[in-house]
C-alpha cells in the first residue's frame, strides 16, 4: 500500500509568532539554506522501495526566489502544492489576507511549473478555531484537498476526524488529509513526522504505519528540509518551542531513510486518487 510524503518547503528562519523572524522584510538579511538542504531530501528518496515520489507544501517566497530548485523538482515527478506565501498561520489572517496569500502562492507556483496546484498545508497546521472558513477559500481557490488539520488537542482540535475524508463547500467538495495519529487512552498522538517522528522508537513508527495499512488506510509523513541540516543557525526560542524544534534533530535523516526501504510512498494527490 502506498503512503503520503510530504514535504514543508521552508527554511530555517521560517518560524511563527517570533517577531524577529515573521518579517518577510528582514529575511533577505538571513543565509538561505533551502536549496543544499532540500537537495539531500530529492538525494534520499531515491532510497529503499524508490525512487519516490512526494508532495511539496512550498511556500511562495521560497519559490519566486528559487524557480530553479522548484522546476528540478517538478521535473524529478514530485507534486508541488502550496504552503502559503509568507508562511503565516491561518487563524492570525482575517479571510481577505488569506486568499490574496493563498492565490499569490498558488499563482507563483503554477507559473513556474506550468501544473495545476491541488493542494494546501497551513503553517503549523493552523486551520483550527474560528479559522475553518478557511476551508470554502481553499476549494473557491480550485483546490482539491487540504492537509492542514491535526486531530489532537494542543496542535488542533481533537473533534477533527484522524482518516482521510472529504466535506462539502459551496464551491464543490474539498478532501482532507488529517496529520496521522493513533490513539492512545484520551487522545490522538502523531508519530509520522517532526518531533514526535524524531522522539518515537523508530520500530513503533513501522508497527503503527503497519497496523494502519492493514485497515487499508494510508499514513502521511512530513518533514522539513532544515531537519536534514544540524548545522543551521539556531533560533532563540521559548524552551518548549526550541524542544520541539530541535529535540533529536539527527534522526530526522536516519528515521526516514528506514522507512523508505520498508515502506511505499507516493505523492498526497496520487495517495487521494486525485
Amino acid at each position: 500500500m502506498r503512503n503520503a510524503l510530504s514535504v514543508d518547503l521552508e527554511d530555517w528562519y521560517h518560524v511563527c509568532g517570533q517577531s524577529r523572524y515573521s518579517d518577510p522584510d528582514g529575511w533577505g538579511e538571513y543565509e538561505s539554506r533551502v536549496t543544499r538542504n532540500t537537495e539531500k531530501i530529492l538525494e534520499m528518496l531515491c532510497l529503499g522501495q524508490g525512487p519516490h515520489r512526494a508532495t511539496f507544501f512550498v511556500l511562495g517566497y521560497i519559490a519566486e526566489k528559487n524557480p530553479a530548485l522548484i522546476r528540478r523538482i517538478a521535473g524529478q515527478g514530485h507534486e508541488l502544492a502550496v504552503h502559503g506565501y509568507y508562511h503565516r498561520r491561518v487563524f492570525e489572517m482575517t479571510p481577505v489576507e488569506f486568499e490574496n496569500d493563498l492565490r499569490a502562492s498558488i499563482g507563483v507556483v503554477e507559473d513556474i511549473t506550468g501544473e495545476k496546484v491541488l493542494g494546501f498545508r497551513a503553517p503549523e497546521w493552523s486551520i483550527r478555531g474560528e479559522a475553518k472558513w478557511a476551508f470554502p477559500i481553499i476549494a473557491k481557490a480550485g483546490l482539491k484537498y487540504d492537509s492542514s488539520t491535526v486531530p489532537l488537542t494542543m496542535m488542533g482540535e481533537r473533534v477533527y476526524a484522524r482518516l482521510p475524508y472529504s466535506m462539502e463547500t459551496p464551491y464543490g467538495p474539498l478532501v482532507e488529509f488529517p496529520l496521522t495519529t493513533f490513539r492512545c487512552l484520551w487522545e490522538n498522538l502523531p508519530f509520522t513526522g517532526g518531533l514526535p517522528l524524531r522522539i518515537a522508537p523508530y520500530w513503533y513508527v513501522c508497527e503503527q504505519i503497519r497496523r494502519l495499512n492493514a485497515r487499508g488506510v494510508p499514513a502521511i509523513s512530513y518533514i522539513h528540509p532544515w531537519e536534514f541540516d544540524e548545522s543551521h543557525p539556531e533560533i532563540d526560542l521559548p524552551f518548549s518551542r526550541r524542544f520541539m524544534h530541535y529535540f533529536n534533530i539527527r534522526s530526522t535523516r536516519r528515521k526516514m531513510e528506514g522507512l523508505l526501504r520498508n515502506f511505499r510512498f507516493a505523492p498526497v494527490k496520487d495517495v487521494l486518487g486525485l
